[in-house]
């Protein structure tokens, strides 16, 4: 079975189109040489990821001004690229050869947001809190005591330095506390490492088969390419401005309104005025109470970027998964009074995107194939100079071998550690393939991640006390992945492709992004909790509390002694099977109207706040297609970038406000 992309399929998807902007691809481009990274642009780089770092922990730790990286397109980096691009334009007008290339833009672009990957609550925010919580927090009710003798003592702190952690009110500069963290320190910023070039490998690996073979928009990537685009006149296009003008006006008059409640405003986000669940349900239990509108500025512009098909896939098997539910609750199988977890849609979620991530392996086999084959001088694959790398799939091989020689030392069997991977792994590729096709500026992993559709596929009677307490420290990287890196190290290979740069230079700006990120984000938590207390109530409470529930969640798995989940095993395999006929279909059938994506997605907690600008834009850009065709779609991405630009901007200048006047403002991005 070739799932592979068929040129029926693009022909009838005429948005799909050129690559980027309104004059097509860039043939020049494709032919100059690639251009490397300038010794400014990686010093400078290199700089802003020390202060990136640093602004991030302080920020959303301390300050708590909101999801700085969390998002897809994150925060913080567009607003230095913002900066760059003003300070650009001032250069200009006194002709100054000072000014930065797209090419040195884009490769700081590159490096900070692989900087914020590290920084963020999906890695380092996450990982530190867990390290002490199951010594500091044991108590003879909550039973985790347990479990100490089975934690190696190199992967957390002295005991010792725990208090002034927590309470605060100290310094992490003394020797007894660094002393006191320097095996943690070296072990998790190794693994850390080592995790990261393992997905950067895999993304080099499959760079041609997603970018170059089957083309996948990757929308996220349309912001930074449009806004760097040399010979442009992007931003002497009204259609930007008049973009940028209604996020900014319309979220001004929220951020007023949270100050000043007289002042009248139009709600964008999720609000009690846009909840039509409330109409709809029959209580709050009932699966529509949650159902809400939404018409946040950015979700709008990134969307118009993604194909139709999947725009109406991932709007429609979001109602979908509602009528499922409601019909396992009509028929007494799920619902609130019931025993049974009907219709599953945890498990689907799972089953979907490991699916996701199996078809996209399944059509990268002969990239794979081929930088083996280069590696072992078979053929003309070593002089062929676009066949995938030797480096990375050398990197990959010994990136993946220390994953498993480190699971393997903390007491996991190998069976498991390996069963464990391949799922997280193949949840990543597919989670990384939604960003690639769907973009979206949030998304969420599976509701059933690894860590727990294993431990109850598999049963916990079946896995050992020290497997599962050793498990429960590599839960950091698999419960919120906003913070997987290889979606955007995918997204950093596309901004290659597009704009001239070098792959090899890429990866490398990823590579030294990240070691730097990984040292100064560990210390700057280090600094800020033993400084301000992680438990003084000064600190932000969820990055601090989260590492409660692996623990408890290691409780119910050690006294349960479960045996097989067969209702988690087929849950899950139906979520595969769906995928895996959708993904058929839709490369077989010309008129197939439903992508797998769609599909994915309906069982997570990403379409609750995004099928309605979704739904929105895909009617938007049904009929600009049907009636104004092509031409009229590339006359509006001037106004989609003028979205995006005008939430981030008026975003980080409400945030600015607040920061100045040490007032809590209106969270423009989030409910």
């Amino acid at each position: 079975m070739d799932l592979q992309d068929t040129p029926r399929r693009h022909a009838r998807n005429p948005d799909h189109g050129p690559e980027y902007g309104r004059g097509g691809s860039e043939p020049a481009r494709r032919n100059a040489a690639p251009r490397p990274i300038t010794p400014r642009a990686f010093i400078l780089g290199a700089i802003l990821v020390i202060l990136v770092s640093i602004a991030v922990e302080y920020g959303e730790l301390v300050e708590q001004v909101g999801e700085l990286v969390g998002s897809s397109l994150m925060l913080i980096v567009t607003f230095l690229l913002c900066l760059f691009l003003a300070a650009n334009y001032l250069l200009k007008r006194r002709r100054s050869r000072r000014r930065f290339s797209r090419a040195e833009l884009l490769y700081l672009f590159v490096m900070l947001t692989a900087a914020g990957n590290i920084a963020g609550v999906g890695m380092m925010q996450l990982l530190i809190p867990l390290l002490g919580h199951l010594f500091h927090f044991a108590t003879p009710t909550n039973r985790w005591e347990q479990f100490q003798p089975y934690v190696p003592l190199w992967l957390v702190p002295d005991t010792s330095v725990l208090p002034g952690y927590y309470d605060g009110g100290t310094t992490f500069f003394t020797a007894d506390h660094i002393a006191g963290w320097l095996h943690p320190f070296l072990t998790w910023s190794v693994f850390m490492f080592a995790f990261v070039a393992f997905t950067l490998c895999l993304s080099l690996l499959l760079r041609r088969q997603w970018i170059e073979k089957e083309r996948l928009s990757f929308p996220i990537v349309y912001f930074p390419i449009e806004l760097t685009r040399e010979g442009t006149s992007i931003w002497r296009d009204r259609l930007l401005w008049i973009g940028f003008v209604i996020p900014v006006v319309l979220q001004s008059l929220a951020s007023l309104n949270y100050l000043y409640p007289s002042v009248p405003y139009l709600p964008l986000k999720p609000t009690p005025a846009l909840n039509i669940g409330r109409l709809l349900a029959k209580g709050p239990t009932d699966p529509l109470a949650e159902v809400t509108l939404a018409f946040y500025p950015m979700a709008l512009g990134i969307a118009y970027f993604a194909q139709l098909e999947v725009l109406f896939s991932c709007w429609f098997f979001y109602w979908v998964a509602r009528l499922e539910v409601i019909t396992s609750t009509a028929l007494g199988f799920g619902g609130p009074m019931s025993q049974s977890d009907m219709p599953y849609l945890n498990q689907q979620s799972l089953g979907a995107f490991v699916a996701l991530g199996a078809v996209a392996l399944w059509l990268g086999r002969g990239e794979i194939a081929l930088a083996f084959k280069r590696a072992l001088r078979i053929g003309r694959t070593a002089k062929d100079q676009s066949a995938p790398s030797t480096g990375a799939l050398v990197g990959l091989i010994i990136a993946g071998l220390f994953l498993l020689y480190f699971g393997l030392t903390i007491g996991i069997p190998l069976h498991i550690l390996a069963l464990f991977f391949t799922i997280y792994f193949l949840v990543v590729i597919g989670f990384s393939r939604i960003r690639a096709i769907a973009g979206l500026p949030w998304l969420f992993g599976p509701n059933h991640p690894p860590h727990i559709f294993m431990t109850w596929a598999v049963g916990s009677r079946n896995i050992s006390t020290q497997a599962l307490t050793s498990l429960n420290y590599l839960q950091w990287f698999d419960w919120d992945y906003r913070g997987t890196a290889m979606p955007h190290q995918m997204e950093a290979l596309k901004i290659s492709h597009s704009a001239g740069l070098k792959n090899r230079d890429i990866a490398k700006s990823i590579l030294i992004a990240v070691a730097i990120a990984i040292v100064v984000s560990f210390i700057a938590i280090l600094a800020i909790c033993y400084h301000f207390g992680a438990e003084s109530g000064k600190v932000e409470s969820y990055r601090i509390n989260w590492a409660g529930m692996p623990i408890n969640l290691l409780v119910t798995w050690a006294e349960t002694q479960s045996g097989i989940g067969w209702d988690e095993i087929a849950g899950g395999a139906v979520g595969a099977g769906v995928v895996c006929f959708l993904s058929l279909a839709h490369t077989r059938l010309a008129w197939w109207p439903f992508h797998p994506v769609g599909y994915a997605l309906s069982c997570t907690f990403t379409p609750q706040w995004l099928w309605c600008p979704l739904f929105v834009v895909w009617l938007t850009k049904l009929l600009i297609l049907r009636y104004g065709g092509i031409r009229l779609y590339r006359r509006g991405i001037p106004l989609a970038v003028g979205l995006i630009l005008g939430d981030y901007v008026i975003a980080i200048l409400w945030g600015i406000i607040g920061l100045i006047a040490g007032q809590q403002m209106h969270s423009i991005f989030w409910t």
